[in-house]
């Protein structure tokens, strides 16, 4: 990868998150707290939460890679998370502006790294193996547009239910 194919990357991790934010900013607490009957589903609250506390994982796992290349990160059960820690009463809404903060930050700290050390940069994952920071930018871009689609679909099901 060069440095232009880097940088491109770094910045749509950056942004991945705006779609959602455009979408989620004008909702009422209704829609945003609605939970779709369907098995093991989620309100579009408690997904932004948890994109926050993802993003929190992912500064230690990006700035660890720089840090300390080749470092194991552990692996995180987002269900306890979610239970344990009442995303419920979270403002989902503020979680997702502390997530693009927290996305920010990292995309002005990676801008400034030489490409030796991007190159560098690797953690262990316990079930992905090896993954070069590159590889966790794109995991946590795509993360995004996983948790978009369920909120489309949540808003879908919240549109057609009787209230």
């Amino acid at each position: 990868m060069d440095r232009r194919e880097f940088i491109a990357l770094v910045k749509a991790f950056e942004h991945a998150y705006d779609d959602l934010h455009a979408k989620v900013r004008t909702l009422g607490g209704d829609a945003m707290r609605f939970v779709p009957n369907l098995p093991d589903a989620w309100s579009i609250n408690e997904h932004l939460v948890h994109l926050l506390d993802a993003d929190c994982n992912v500064v230690l796992r990006i700035r660890g890679a720089v840090a300390e290349p080749g470092r194991d990160v552990p692996l995180w059960d987002q269900e306890a998370w979610r239970a344990k820690n009442n995303y419920r009463s979270s403002d989902g809404l503020f979680c997702l502006e502390l997530a693009m903060s927290l996305r920010k930050f990292i995309a002005e700290s990676l801008r400034t790294l030489g490409m030796d050390c991007v190159e560098a940069a690797a953690v262990i994952h316990p079930e992905r193996g090896r993954l070069s920071i590159a590889d966790v930018l794109k995991i946590y871009t795509g993360h995004a547009d996983f948790h978009y689609k369920y909120l489309v679909r949540n808003l879908e099901a919240y549109a057609a239910a009787d209230h």
